[in-house]
């Protein structure tokens, strides 16, 4: 559990036809997911845009801790986390009436049926999703409670005023973020981190270069058998690994690059320990022009 310290909060609410930028500032957003890399790429999205999150949550009994302690503008919430559903901490936020927007890869109503309406986020998302979202949702809500009751959340989600560009990313700050989200998942789902990692977008394609990724199991293991049939065993089993969390990993690129990722490609070499990944965009990301220094 990560938890920011609580400065005191200074929510804009502007009138009329506002930017979505400064009607997100200073919201206090809470991200409940399990998923490391996912909660990460999550947290600095939010930040880019404005809010500030107040700290993440992989764990049911985290999130129920600060639900019921924060004072929070918003929940991120994912459905499973590892195992358990987190329908508890959604009555926790009902009873305080905070609201809430539920990411998952699946139907949750079909699970759940009073979630039925509940604002929801299929997984993999885009960037542009969650900010139109959350400026309906959690904006919707504090400007309800100056003016009126507060204003129940929609799974419909109407047109916002476009991203300012303040929060449009570099060609480097997308590929260092990237960086951060693969050694994140080689960390989590592999047991180590690369000994380097580069990333590199080209148009509508980005390539990401992994070096020194071999556990030492894996060694032993292609040691163990003959050439062809260890450096096969080796593949498949690191094919499955990435094919088994693609769904994150998509997740995680399209929320950093703002783009739908149409396919991933994989490919790992047992002489070097270098491994490959190619994600094939829907589209060039846009990208903030850097100032000289």
């Amino acid at each position: 559990m990560k938890l920011a310290t609580k400065p005191p909060r200074k929510v804009q609410q502007p009138s009329g036809e506002a930017d979505s930028a400064s009607r997100l500032t200073g919201l206090r957003i809470l991200v409940v997911e399990d998923v490391g890399m996912v909660a990460m790429a999550l947290k600095a999205m939010l930040e880019e845009i404005g809010c500030r999150v107040i700290g993440t949550a992989s764990r049911l009994h985290e999130a129920e801790e600060i639900c019921r302690r924060e004072d929070l503008d918003g929940v991120l919430l994912d459905v499973n986390l590892s195992g358990q559903y987190s329908y508890p901490v959604v009555e926790i936020l009902r009873n305080r009436e905070i609201p809430f927007i539920i990411m998952s890869g699946y139907d949750t109503a079909q699970l759940r049926p009073d979630l039925s309406e509940a604002p929801q986020m299929q997984k993999p998302f885009e960037r542009r999703t969650l900010e139109i979202l959350i400026t309906n949702v959690f904006c919707a809500r504090s400007k309800g409670s100056e003016s009126g009751p507060p204003m129940p959340p929609h799974r419909s989600v109407p047109a916002a005023p476009a991203p300012q560009p303040a929060s449009m990313k570099t060609q480097g700050e997308i590929e260092s973020a990237v960086c951060q989200g693969m050694c994140r998942f080689e960390q989590e789902y592999i047991g180590r981190g690369p000994s380097d990692v580069r990333a590199h977008l080209l148009g509508d394609l980005l390539v990401v270069r992994l070096q020194g990724v071999l556990t030492a199991a894996e060694q032993r293991m292609v040691e163990a058998h003959p050439v062809e049939q260890g450096r096969e065993l080796l593949k498949k089993v690191r094919t499955l690994l990435i094919e088994t969390a693609q769904m994150q990993i998509s997740s995680v690129i399209q929320m950093i690059t703002g783009v739908t990722v149409v396919s991933m490609h994989h490919d790992i070499s047992t002489v070097t320990g270098e491994e490959v990944v190619l994600f094939s965009l829907s589209q060039a990301p846009q990208c903030r022009v850097s100032r000289p220094r």
